[in-house]
């Protein structure tokens, strides 16, 4: 399976609550979850191909050293937040699922309980 802007976009939607979010002035695609991005596809300052998320800084970091194409997230908190640089491959499309379930979790364990309550549940991982 080929990661493609389809795919990221189904395993992006699939996540209850989100809303895909087209913001002009970046030409990026956010992925929201109650008001708040989980996941950005656009392009960083060198025009690469990029899918940005949230993660917990400490894999964040290990990330980073771990996989090439996985940097400080680009226009983001940089403890916070990686860039996935789709035009270099090599990552698994389990691995990249398991990226944006993190972090879509992470930014709703973050939003209101009031807005965390009118949620659907999120289904088990397989």
């Amino acid at each position: 399976m080929e990661v493609t802007d389809e795919w990221i976009r189904e395993t992006c939607l699939e996540l209850p609550g989100t809303e895909a979010f087209l913001k002009e002035e970046w030409g990026s695609l956010l992925y929201r979850i109650g008001g708040k991005y989980f996941a950005m596809r656009g392009t960083d300052n060198e025009g690469r191909q990029i899918l940005t998320l949230k993660c917990d800084p400490r894999l964040a970091e290990e990330y980073r050293e771990r996989y090439a194409q996985i940097v400080p997230g680009y226009y983001s908190n940089k403890s916070h937040w990686n860039s996935v640089l789709l035009e270099q491959g090599g990552l698994e499309p389990e691995f990249l699922r398991g990226m944006i379930r993190h972090s879509y979790e992470l930014v709703r364990g973050g939003l209101t309980k009031k807005l965390r309550d009118e949620l659907p549940p999120l289904p088990e991982t397989s």
